[in-house]
């Protein structure tokens, strides 16, 4: 029989994260410290986190994390909501709501209600502050939640964690491969060790040595293409509920996934008026503005497509430099270029101008051309478990609300749970 409660009545601790300066705070190594960037939807996002050290730690008793709480990001896109995994066994955080479930509540269950659509709403219906609006724990401990028996919880929350387990072993699979690719170009071309280097010569560069019979470019020369886009706002023209996917800085993951999930949309008028960044097959993202040097190849599944002024785009003037350009782009030399030419305006910004001008270290086309028959087939696979990922995130929203509505009952979601598994 399910039963209308409090959140507060049936969870041990309702809390906030730190809030306060944290710049002094970091160290290299210790006490993993989440911030709300870290927290994806049903996931925890270790890829660039923070640390503090055990001293600190101990000073922050309250925000301090274990495996099972429930983490809620405040502000940004408040409400979003992970569980801290087992392999996580003590960390800190800083302005997240933190919720301790009670053994009348499956955590997993938690992070469910919170990341459906009825949670989001909730959450955005409620939350406080002139400034900055914020969801805080006041509100967070009012909420109504409709609880089932906690076994039809703990199967609902299980199934659901099946789906994201897999998301996850699939996000390993994919951050693998693209290492594979980006020790491939190392090797060849930042350490100068490719195919037949013992016999060749080191001459002299603006990069510094280089191999005999390669040379340094600008970008302009690789590209048929350099340019940004215009927000559909400043035309008079409205972001739409579905339409044609329209690419910000924020669609773009740190490590170069295009997600689905962060995709604004146009209408077809709208994409047809911006025809400059109508975006291609294989063009190459690169982010001027906000969160600079963020990379993405544009992947067919998106398309049609269009992006804003925060992105530039490259697109190749020949097939065969399209992996070249997309590993040079991502290399910590075209990023150390990039942000040591940033422009401090309204809004810091790298100009098109230096993009086109960064100099570029060009292999002979014998070697580009092997680089692509080692390096296409991972980007391949890696687009390939891009799809499944959103396949999984589809169909796990779908049956999301479905379960915890009781439509669908748990014993057929746990059938679509194993064709996924043999799928995935």
């Amino acid at each position: 029989m399910n039963r209308r409660v409090k959140l507060k009545e049936v969870c041990r601790e309702v809390t906030v994260g730190h809030v306060g300066p944290m710049a002094d705070e970091y160290v290299d190594d210790g006490i993993p410290f989440l911030r709300s960037q870290n927290i994806l939807p049903f996931r925890l996002d270790d890829s660039n986190l923070k640390f503090i050290s055990e001293t600190f730690h101990k000073k922050l008793k309250k925000s301090a994390l274990s495996p099972g709480d429930v983490v809620v990001v405040r502000t940004g896109y408040p409400g979003t909501a992970c569980v801290i995994p087992r392999r996580i066994p003590v960390a800190n955080c800083a302005d997240l709501v933190v919720i301790r479930p009670s053994e009348e509540i499956d955590c997993h269950f938690l992070c469910c209600l919170f990341n459906s659509a009825w949670g989001r709403g909730t959450v955005a219906g409620s939350l406080v502050g002139v400034a900055q609006q914020h969801f805080n724990i006041g509100v967070a401990k009012e909420m109504e939640v409709m609880l089932p028996p906690i076994g039809t919880q703990r199967r609902i929350g299980s199934i659901l964690s099946a789906y994201d387990d897999l998301i996850e072993n699939n996000t390993r699979r994919i951050k693998v491969l693209e290492e594979m690719a980006r020790m491939l170009y190392r090797e060849w071309f930042v350490y100068f060790r490719s195919p037949g280097h013992e016999k060749a010569r080191m001459v002299a560069s603006e990069l510094g040595p280089i191999p005999q019979g390669w040379s340094v470019q600008p970008v302009e020369a690789l590209t048929s293409l350099v340019t940004k886009g215009t927000t559909p706002t400043t035309l008079g023209r409205l972001f739409q509920e579905s339409g044609v996917n329209f690419i910000k800085v924020e669609s773009i993951s740190e490590s170069g996934a295009i997600l689905i999930n962060k995709l604004a949309k146009i209408d077809t008028e709208t994409h047809e008026m911006l025809k400059r960044s109508q975006l291609r097959q294989n063009d190459i993202l690169f982010s001027i503005a906000g969160a600079i040097g963020r990379v993405a190849l544009v992947p067919i599944r998106v398309l049609p497509a269009n992006t804003n002024q925060a992105l530039a785009i490259l697109r190749c003037s020949d097939p065969i430099l399209v992996t070249y350009l997309l590993s040079t782009v991502r290399s910590a030399n075209f990023q150390n270029f990039s942000l040591g030419r940033v422009v401090q305006t309204a809004q810091a910004n790298v100009s098109l101008s230096i993009l086109k001008s960064a100099p570029v270290l060009l292999p002979p086309p014998t070697l580009l051309m092997k680089f692509r028959e080692a390096v296409e087939p991972i980007l391949a696979l890696v687009e390939v478990l891009s799809s499944k990922i959103e396949n999984l995130r589809a169909t796990r929203d779908l049956l999301l609300p479905k379960l915890i509505s009781g439509e669908i009952p748990v014993e057929a979601a746990d059938d679509a749970a194993e064709r996924a598994e043999q799928i995935a």
